[in-house]
């Protein structure tokens, strides 16, 4: 056991006392503030709840009535909504919120903190707020009418959230920090853009009633069943599945296959042909086994970057290069050639058909052509990574994806020239850790286009 003024075990050169001993206290003290503090705002809840269930002729009458605004399926977060609504939104005939109601009758009851907490209650405003960074210790939300940013420590009411998520909420004081008070439910991060428009439009139908213009936050708590449901839609839109005819593509996988009487003279025939055909990583020596990919080098698409970010890409340390065909040759003499079909694979088909093939002794044995259905965005093609540097698990795939993803950005973009590069990544971004949440991005994309790095990527 190390003693008060041992050397720290931390190797920081100081006593255990000044360094560590401190620092596990700090702690303790911080997560017996947390703990008092949703001790206390656990109790004061269900004193508003039981309030308001009581007002409203019971808590079954209650939780009916709280949550009828609501339009879409909210699954769990219905009940939290309703709560939301019924306590801190909804103006009642009486002319109060729930909060002001409970706190005219009952606020006498309460004293210290109870009472400085359900102050601060009455206080708080609706606002929008979008994930845009991260500490060691939890996460950063930006206010995205205000640009104020609030760290929100990892705690009862604070998971790990996937980059750019956008919600709906309120904020209250937490120990050092901030934590959400009620529901947040995050959204997908058009959902940021969406409800600013609706909070736009809402504003300027009030003010046809009204001389003075109307916040965002009172816009959203005069309209907030509505506004949730419109973030919930676009999340729920953003992640349906393509399946309409019109939404979907047809694409063929070619596989032939032939025999070959002369391996390593065919092997050396399509070597020889300039810079098309390369020995794929594929080729396995001691079985007897190469293969011989077609391949588009990618010049015209990756060669168009600027000098400074082709280096910090190390573009000429790993060489990409898009897979058209692949001609795997094995001990036997049995040659099969394997591409979606296009018109450079039809070309290799052709060539290996060729009289100026036949020294090698290809018969064609066999071919299949498998039709596939698949969304009409999907990209069926493969790319090479050739490079002597080492590389991760995580770095060859984001490499192998990097030649796609600049491709689909550079379309959408053409396509339509409003839209923003840096949106168009965010959005990326956050479906990727939907995806897979364990597995951050890498910077690749970015660094391609210009745009700043992300806090969300390594």
């Amino acid at each position: 056991m190390t003693g008060r003024n041992d050397p720290c075990p931390c190797g920081s050169g100081k006593k255990y006392k000044q360094c560590c001993m401190l620092k596990q206290a700090e702690e303790q003290t911080l997560q017996a503030k947390g703990r008092h503090f949703f001790d206390r705002k656990f109790k004061l809840t269900k004193d508003l709840y039981a309030f308001m269930a009581q007002k409203h002729g019971g808590e079954w009458t209650f939780d009916h009535q709280k949550v009828l605004p609501f339009k879409t399926n909210l699954g769990y977060s219905l009940d939290g909504a309703g709560n939301m609504w019924a306590h801190f939104f909804h103006v009642y005939d009486n002319g109060l919120r729930g909060i002001e109601w409970f706190m005219e009758e009952r606020g006498h009851r309460y004293t210290g903190e109870d009472l400085k907490m359900l102050e601060r209650w009455l206080e708080m405003k609706l606002s929008c707020y979008q994930h845009v960074d991260r500490y060691e210790q939890g996460e950063i939300i930006e206010d995205i009418w205000t640009g104020e940013r609030y760290r929100m420590p990892y705690c009862e009411t604070m998971i790990k959230l996937p980059p750019w998520a956008v919600a709906i909420g309120m904020l209250e004081p937490f120990v050092e920090d901030w934590c959400i008070h009620g529901l947040f439910t995050w959204a997908h991060p058009d959902a940021a853009t969406a409800v600013m428009n609706r909070v736009e439009q809402l504003q300027e139908e009030a003010s046809g009633t009204t001389e003075q213009k109307l916040s965002p936050a009172d816009i959203l708590s005069r309209n907030y069943p509505e506004i949730l449901d419109l973030s919930i839609k676009i999340s729920n839109s953003e992640g349906k599945t393509l399946s309409t005819q019109k939404e979907m593509k047809e694409v063929t996988w070619v596989t032939r296959e032939y025999t070959c009487e002369h391996r390593e003279l065919l092997k050396e025939m399509l070597l020889d042909i300039s810079d098309d055909y390369f020995l794929a990583p594929g080729t396995v020596p001691e079985e007897g086994i190469a293969v011989i990919s077609r391949i588009d080098r990618l010049v015209g698409l990756l060669g168009t970057l600027p000098a400074e970010r082709r280096e910090r890409l190390s573009l000429d340390e790993i060489q990409l290069s898009k897979d058209l065909a692949d001609i795997k040759i094995d001990r036997q003499g049995m040659v099969t050639v394997t591409g979606w079909q296009s018109a450079e694979l039809e070309a290799t088909l052709e060539l290996l058909d060729s009289e100026r093939f036949a020294a090698a002794g290809l018969t064609r044995v066999n071919e299949s052509r498998d039709a596939h259905i698949l969304p009409r965005e999907r990209i069926v093609e493969g790319y090479n990574i050739v490079t002597d540097k080492p590389l991760s698990d995580q770095e060859i795939g984001a490499y192998g994806n990097l030649p796609m993803l600049l491709q689909w950005m550079l379309d959408t973009l053409q396509q339509d020239p409003d839209e923003s590069a840096e949106l168009l990544v965010r959005k990326r971004e956050y479906e990727e850790s939907r995806a897979n949440p364990q597995i951050s991005s890498l910077n690749l994309l970015r660094v391609a286009l210009g745009l700043p790095e992300s806090p969300f990527t390594g």
